[in-house]
């Protein structure tokens, strides 16, 4: 007969978990503990008077010393049941179901040991008709994580008090430079959902001697619901069903552009997505010439399943994120119109000027008005980005010259005759306009091949001839206009990156010691802002033709760690400043190419060899994806550059050129 043996589950070692959440280190991050102190608070307010909650309910938020960290300390008191018997049962319950049918996790009282050392919880609550209380402290490093003390709590009536001290020395900066203002603007933004859908207590924060705030009285005038409703996205392959509220406010410090907000468990999650993109301006402004933002904040079942434990992420993917911003988008013009009519207005005036200096793009219009145009592009695009458009539309013929193209190629017995076919259906304007463009590629690639090859007196061209073939040196795309630069010569999807910057520091200034300057260094942002933002940084590096003196290992000899190199340094930077000044924050970088544009003489090979680079796809390319950097480098040798510059235009070549 086989025993009956029966063992039970050990308790979460909460100093792991806690080790592996992240937190940053931002205003946001430092507020954590008390977000979630007054979340708690919250519970327990409507546990206490229920529908009479918000007339009832008082939480206060007292900082003490907020200037010394060394004596820094807050304090969270509110006025709801206390630590009953059950809520301390689930106090002491790490995940606990309790908080699970609130839509909590049973987790957020560990995240303050991501800022704080000590931790002081005080309680009165009934027990029939009597009267207790329960103080002790709570520390997750002692084997006994909870010891009591006989401190009576030093407020009247049931309640909670959740005091934070000795905070960790990463977060003494941050104590020194609080504001009463950005704390309650940090407060108010955290519980935007409460003000637009929900209810609230009286919240006040005081910090030292100086008179309390009403953070409820504050914001609840302010975030005001003006449009409702529900939106449906695929989320994992599943159809769900999401809800909105829009609120249209003041633009502040706090609140300076249009953005998406995610709400779980009733509460914002995760940082705003920076609508700018989609509606085609940071801020709206209003008949009384009063500027003011418009903020969408979204939630639905989706969310809480897919909440993080400490609550500052929701696990879903990229592209569920950005339809849920485009649909969103879509929302708000339509309750936007008059400020997307502007919007669209402008871009047609300005679209009309750059048409008046060059006519022969009205050809990309293909019949179509300005207005007509301009309405089915994205509403932030410049003159710039339209001409651009325009450029290349002007160079298709009237029934899909490419797609005509390609059909021709593929039956080589009547290919001369398709391609005469072809060319005759293009009218006369399109025609001169296409074979300028075809013959100033053919121009540039001719340029291309004499630049690798030696020069009258024996010596080859410096890489700085073809980099300035390529785009100009010590410039970027604010002030190098399409025609400007030869970028198709490498790829012609990078003639079409948002920014792209030559030969120029990142802190666009002088160069200064350690700085690593890309030739070339291209941004795009596929994402709104936000911390799942899609940003890609991609660089190229150009080397001398024929040069065969890399050496592996070698800052100054091996490209393979130049580029390595100031990827990350460009990473860590955090963005770079453009010529006219402006800065583009490099935020949430997922993916991370560069090329390295080099001659495959054997010391170049020898150095590929040796970071495990390989090239059985292609013998000519040479590439390797670095899993701990998360890098992906392509290394061409310029015979190779050119000989695919010449297969992409050939078509055309062909077409125009009789070639």
């Amino acid at each position: 007969m086989i025993e009956s043996i029966s063992d039970e589950l050990l308790k979460p070692d909460m100093q792991a978990v806690i080790s592996r959440t992240h937190l940053g280190h931002d205003l946001h991050s430092f507020m954590l503990p008390v977000l979630e102190a007054i979340s708690n608070g919250m519970h327990g307010i409507e546990a206490r008077f229920k529908g009479r909650a918000a007339e009832n309910g008082e939480i206060e938020i007292h900082f003490i010393h907020p200037a010394d960290p060394l004596k820094f300390r807050v304090t969270i008191t509110d006025n709801g049941v206390g630590l009953t018997d059950e809520n301390y049962k689930s106090f002491r319950t790490p995940f606990s179901g309790y908080k699970l049918k609130e839509n909590g996790r049973g987790f957020g009282r560990f995240i303050a040991f991501k800022v704080y050392s000590s931790i002081l919880y005080q309680s009165r609550y009934r027990f029939f008709s009597l009267e207790k209380s329960r103080s002790f402290k709570f520390d997750i490093a002692n084997d006994n994580e909870i010891t009591f003390t006989d401190n009576e709590p030093d407020f009247d009536g049931p309640g909670l008090q959740v005091e934070y001290r000795q905070p960790l020395t990463n977060w003494h900066d941050l104590i020194r430079d609080l504001r009463p203002d950005h704390v309650a603007d940090e407060i108010g933004s955290h519980f935007l959902p409460y003000f637009l859908y929900k209810w609230l207590p009286t919240i006040t924060i005081q910090f030292d001697d100086l008179p309390p705030q009403d953070i409820t009285e504050r914001f609840k005038n302010v975030f005001v619901e003006s449009d409702s409703g529900q939106i449906e996205c695929e989320i994992d392959g599943e159809k769900e069903k999401l809800e909105y509220s829009i609120t249209r406010i003041p633009k502040t410090r706090a609140f300076s552009s249009h953005c998406l907000l995610l709400s779980a468990a009733d509460r914002i999650v995760g940082k705003p997505r920076d609508l700018t993109n989609k509606l085609g301006q940071p801020f709206f402004v209003d008949e009384k010439g009063e500027k003011y933002i418009v903020i969408a904040v979204v939630r639905g079942p989706a969310f809480e399943t897919r909440l993080n434990d400490s609550r500052t992420g929701i696990n879903i993917p990229p592209k569920s994120i950005e339809n849920i911003v485009s649909a969103i988008s879509d929302v708000i013009e339509k309750t936007e119109v008059s400020q997307i009519e502007r919007i669209k207005d402008e871009q047609s005036n300005d679209l009309g000027e750059a048409l008046r200096e060059n006519p022969i793009l009205r050809l990309g219009l293909r019949g179509r008005t300005v207005s007509e145009y301009v309405a089915t592009k994205p509403n932030n695009w410049s003159a710039e980005e339209f001409v651009s458009d325009l450029a290349i539309e002007r160079f298709r013929a009237s029934e899909d010259l490419s797609k005509a193209i390609s059909l021709a190629a593929g039956d080589p017995d009547n290919y001369s005759e398709k391609l005469s076919e072809i060319v005759g259906k293009i009218d006369a304007a399109k025609k001169e306009a296409l074979a300028e463009y075809v013959i100033h590629r053919k121009n540039i690639i001719e340029l291309l091949e004499a630049a690798r090859k030696f020069k009258s007196d024996g010596k080859r061209e410096p890489e700085d001839v073809i980099h300035e073939l390529v785009f100009r040196r010590f410039s970027d795309s604010v002030n190098t206009e399409y025609f400007s630069h030869n970028l198709w010569l490498v790829d012609d999807a990078l003639a079409f990156l948002p920014y792209v910057s030559s030969d120029r520091t990142l802190h666009g200034g002088r160069r200064k010691s350690g700085d690593k300057v890309a030739d070339l260094i291209f941004f795009e942002d596929s994402m709104i802002l936000g911390d799942n933002d899609g940003t890609t940084i991609t660089i190229i590096e150009f080397k001398k033709p024929s040069r065969d003196d890399y050496k592996f290992g070698s800052e100054k000899s091996d490209p393979v760690l130049q580029v390595i190199n100031t990827l990350e340094q460009a990473t860590v930077g955090g963005g770079i400043t453009k010529t006219d000044g402006s800065h583009i924050a490099f935020t949430g970088v997922i993916r991370r190419f560069a090329f390295i544009i080099a001659d495959h003489t054997q010391s170049m090979v020898n150095v590929l060899r040796k970071h495990d680079f390989k090239n059985d796809w292609n013998p000519k390319i040479f590439f390797r994806f670095r899993d701990h950097e998360e890098i992906y480098i392509q290394a061409i040798g310029y015979e190779t550059l050119i000989e695919n510059a010449k297969k992409r235009n050939q078509a055309f070549f062909s077409v125009l050129l009789g070639e």
